[in-house]
């Protein structure tokens, strides 16, 4: 008697933990989806609410009309340009400064190898306004760098 004692305990006990390991699975499935929900929306859910963005609207854009105002002040895009041939000692520094002499540049980075960390010869410049972009391709293109010629075009996105 005493075995079927201890194999109702033993089954009521192993039902249990297979209840309370069904309980913690669906709650789990439930706090996946319950995230899941929120990136889709844009918040991530181990900072919590996603930061507002306020459109900027600038009164030259603005037109009675609905139409775009004619204006002769075009807003211009950023460029991002590729130079190469860049010696082993060029900093991002030394970038900026030798870019600064054509226009407003907003970054200027060169490129280090992950392993030894050392410059990999190439890097890019970014101008806050296209046309110093294409001013500095036409005339910094073949000039000496760091004792180097260097090679600037036009960056293209992977």
């Amino acid at each position: 008697m005493q075995t079927s004692g201890l194999a109702k305990a033993y089954s009521s006990g192993k039902r249990d933990r297979e209840a309370r390991r069904d309980q913690r699975n669906q709650e789990k499935q439930a706090r996946l989806q319950k995230n899941r929900d929120l990136r889709a929306r844009g918040i991530d859910p181990m900072i919590g609410e996603a930061p507002v963005r306020e459109a900027e609207v600038n009164i030259d854009d603005i037109s009675p009309s609905g139409t775009a105002p004619r204006t002769g002040a075009r807003r211009s895009m950023p460029m991002r340009l590729f130079v190469g041939g860049l010696s082993w000692d060029t900093t991002d520094a030394d970038l900026r400064k030798a870019f600064e002499t054509i226009g407003e540049v907003s970054e200027a980075v060169v490129i280090l190898d992950r392993a030894t960390g050392r410059s990999r010869g190439f890097g890019f410049v970014t101008y806050a306004d296209a046309a110093d972009g294409q001013r500095a391709t036409r005339e910094l293109h073949g000039s000496e760098l760091d004792g180097r010629a260097i090679k600037v075009s036009t960056a293209e996105s992977r």
